[in-house]
């Protein structure tokens, strides 16, 4: 027997189809504003995997579940630009099998671009995971949490292929979510990792 576990994504279209952006820079950042269509019923439309291409189930056998009920929590999604071209890419979590990051061809199309990317984690039952610039590139880069598999960091080369860091954190332990920030002002980002 296998229990289902369902992954929701939501998705947010900066702008709406065939308009460009008008992207304003700033000190390390840029910012584009969010053009809302006047027609039609605010809310979400259901897209098929068939339109989106995203085809991602996240399965759990009873057995497994079993061995550690922290697996029952579920799993990561993380959104962001991973290859520079302006749209968000999709990176999906997996407790059984390899994890998924969807590269975003625009008009709400996906492509699965994990084996070139180097980022599917076989075996990890991955629960977390976070996109941020941790090196100062300009790209960004990826960390994935597990449960008793440690956290593991990837980082991009800025066309969405990955290095995976040598050093593996927070091994043995049960992470779940993970955030990022500069704690201390020091100008490097920190790992808050929840357990």
């Amino acid at each position: 027997m296998r229990i289902a576990l369902a992954v929701w994504v939501a998705v947010v279209a900066l702008a709406v189809p065939g308009r460009a952006v008008e992207w304003q820079q700033g000190p390390g950042f840029r910012r584009a504003a969010l053009s809302a269509p006047q027609d039609g019923k605010p809310g979400f439309t259901r897209l098929p995997s068939s339109a989106t291409g995203i085809l991602f189930t996240n399965f759990i056998s009873v057995g497994h579940y079993k061995t550690n009920q922290i697996l029952l929590n579920g799993c990561g999604v993380a959104a962001g630009d991973v290859d520079g071209d302006g749209l968000c890419d999709i990176y999906l979590c997996r407790l059984e099998g390899d994890n998924a990051l969807y590269r975003n061809l625009d008009n709400w199309r996906f492509e699965n671009i994990t084996g070139r990317a180097g980022v599917g984690c076989p075996g990890m039952d991955a629960s977390g995971a976070l996109l941020a610039d941790l090196d100062g590139d300009r790209d960004l880069d990826l960390v994935v949490n597990s449960v008793g598999h440690g956290t593991h960091i990837f980082y991009n080369d800025g066309k969405a292929r990955f290095k995976p860091h040598h050093t593996i954190l927070n091994r043995g332990k049960g992470g779940t979510s993970i955030a990022a920030g500069d704690l201390d002002g020091d100008g490097f980002l920190d790992l808050y990792v929840a357990n």
